[in-house]
């Protein structure tokens, strides 16, 4: 199909692009009545059935860590993270003093 080719939404009635319309059909907007010829805008039940169909056709998300392994960081970014965890609380509790001796 050429990028020029126009297809009528036929719920709507105008015309847009085949790429488009394409897209609209990928989205589960809308299907098609006739390939590049015309689509028809889904319904809220039927675009929630074209993309459970959709998502079981896709391929499963990868392990994002392999099983059994724990990370650990390095030991610089270990004191790092101590020494803002400690300012945190010390922090904390200056504002808690504040508030008490405001109020």
């Amino acid at each position: 199909m050429s990028k020029n080719t126009r297809v009528l939404n036929l719920t709507r009635g105008f015309s847009l692009r085949f790429n488009q319309a394409s897209r609209a059909v990928e989205e589960c907007a809308c299907v098609w009545v006739d390939f590049g010829v015309s689509i028809r805008d889904v319904t809220l039940a039927e675009s929630i059935q074209l993309r459970n169909k959709q998502a079981a056709r896709r391929e499963p998300m990868a392990h994002v860590e392999l099983p059994g392994i724990v990370y650990e960081p390095c030991a610089s970014a270990a004191e790092g993270f101590r020494r803002e965890r400690r300012l945190a609380g010390l922090a904390n509790s200056f504002a808690e003093r504040a508030v008490a001796l405001a109020g």
